[in-house]
């Protein structure tokens, strides 16, 4: 059944411009990220990004509980959709290098448990989201949350926490748009 809060985000999925992506597929790139797998990415413009920037990594899964925005999504041969929750991935464990989070943990109702999934089945872990701390952070929870969004949104400091209390290494940390942050963290015995 679809929701008014899947059509909501479905229609603002359409206006995303890739190049809100862009940083991300090159911080990527200088990762080596040639497994990915995009968690909460459901119409595919991380992929669009690297595929623009001449990245194409070996496997780049696609995991959304929502059909339609996967449906939105390219359909590069490298690129694979899966319909479930971060919560539950149905993935082998260490099938890809990277789980990415952008724009995306937020979304998630439990975003920790998001986490520990992604753990089981990626090397590293990018996040890119707003610090609700920051001003367009505590608007953004704001709106989210008047739409029925869960809008778990995380300080900067708690966001590297979460990561760091798991055993992450963190690597990266820079700012984003206004209010967003960057963050690439990998466990340290698996950084080849």
């Amino acid at each position: 059944m679809v929701t008014r809060r899947d059509r909501l985000l479905r229609a603002f999925y359409r206006l995303v411009p890739p190049s809100l992506h862009r940083r991300a597929a090159y911080l990527l790139s200088l990762y080596h990220a040639d497994r990915v797998c995009d968690i909460g990415g459901g119409a595919g413009h991380l992929a669009r990004a690297l595929e623009e920037a001449g990245e194409r990594p070996g496997l780049h899964v696609i995991v959304d509980p929502d059909r339609g925005l996967l449906e939105m999504a390219p359909g590069y041969p490298w690129l694979e959709r899966v319909e479930a929750v971060a919560e539950r991935l149905p993935l082998r464990g260490g099938s890809c290098r990277f789980a990415v989070f952008h724009d995306a943990l937020h979304h998630i109702e439990e975003p920790e448990a998001a986490l520990d999934e992604a753990l089981k089945v990626a090397r590293c872990i990018y996040l890119d989201d707003f610090d609700v701390k920051t001003l367009a952070g505590k608007l953004i929870k704001l709106l989210e949350k008047a739409a029925g969004y869960p809008a778990n949104f995380f300080s900067r400091d708690e966001l590297l926490e979460l990561l760091r209390g798991r055993g992450l290494r963190v690597l990266h940390v820079e700012e984003g748009g206004p209010g967003a942050v960057r963050v690439v963290a990998c466990l340290p015995e698996r950084l080849d």
